[in-house]
């Protein structure tokens, strides 16, 4: 049995991957720093890793803790000391697969389709650090290293109470409270989303062959790239609310609309349809 080695297990990704971990057989360990996670069925490590190096023994290790926002310093500390040192750490125990849970946001604003070659531009200082965190899990000399680019993360653990960062979570918010929905993009098609199962699924896949790429980065999202305004009547719909849906085009723009999924497919991922991720995440958190 492969044990694996979580971390950021507070979150939400990091608590459903390694609770989807645990229910297809592999032995969990999952490190938190300041929030526990809901339910654990593995076991848990309380550790910070800007201090710490990580310890055990372990097959792979799939690092999702991050923070999000807050100071230069903070993230800096936060995100980049702590991978510099759970990279040094799976180095030094001969760590054999690390699987980096990185961010959309390495690229900053794109014009048109984002894919894997697409340049960076205007990033934020939480974009920069994930992006130095990549290089450093990129010029590490671990066997196999997968970075894993993700959008907005939909799923159980999600928190609705402040929205203020995304506009996506403040809409459905809004249709749930029945309020009215203004969309500035009705009818730009966007797959900037995707649910925690749908990587958990893809993560299961990659961690049960016998041998992964050497140094791959791929980009995940929901497969069929929908207009704006479905999207917010599929939620509206699952969620039984009498919401208005008014389309306000103001020239307002995300800055990642469209992801270009097609390299993690060829690796395996393949994610249930988008109608079926917002419908799923609708009932989970009505």
């Amino acid at each position: 049995m492969k044990k694996i080695l979580v971390t950021g297990v507070g979150g939400n990704v990091g608590q459903s991957i390694a609770s989807d971990l645990v229910n297809a057989g592999y032995a969990v360990s999952g490190i938190y720093r300041n929030k526990m996670p809901q339910s654990v069925g593995y076991e848990l490590i309380k550790a910070d890793l800007t201090t710490n190096r990580g310890g055990g023994v372990y097959d792979a290790v799939v690092h999702c803790a991050a923070r999000i926002k807050g100071s230069s310093r903070a993230l800096i500390c936060d995100n980049i000391e702590a991978t510099k040192n759970l990279v040094s750490w799976a180095e030094q125990t001969d760590i054999k697969t690390f699987v980096y849970i990185s961010s959309v946001a390495v690229y900053g604003r794109v014009d048109g389709e984002l894919s894997e070659t697409s340049g960076v531009r205007n990033l934020n200082a939480y974009g920069m650090t994930k992006h130095i965190c990549e290089t450093v899990v990129r010029e590490s000399e671990i066997p196999e290293k997968i970075i894993i680019q993700l959008p907005k993360m939909i799923g159980p653990y999600v928190h609705m109470e402040d929205t203020s960062g995304s506009g996506f979570l403040t809409m459905t918010k809004q249709i749930l409270n029945g309020d009215r929905v203004v969309c500035f993009i009705p009818d730009m098609r966007y797959n900037n989303y995707l649910h925690v199962s749908e990587l958990s699924r893809f993560l299961v896949h990659l961690l049960s062959q016998n041998s992964l790429p050497e140094n791959q980065t791929m980009l995940v999202g929901a497969k069929e790239k929908l207009p704006m305004k479905e999207i917010l009547q599929i939620m509206r719909d699952e969620a039984g609310s009498s919401s208005e849906i008014i389309a306000q085009c103001n020239g307002t723009v995300p800055e990642v609309s469209v992801i270009n999924i097609e390299k993690a497919q060829m690796f395996g991922f393949s994610p249930v349809s988008a109608e079926n991720m917002l419908r799923r995440f609708i009932r989970e958190i009505r």
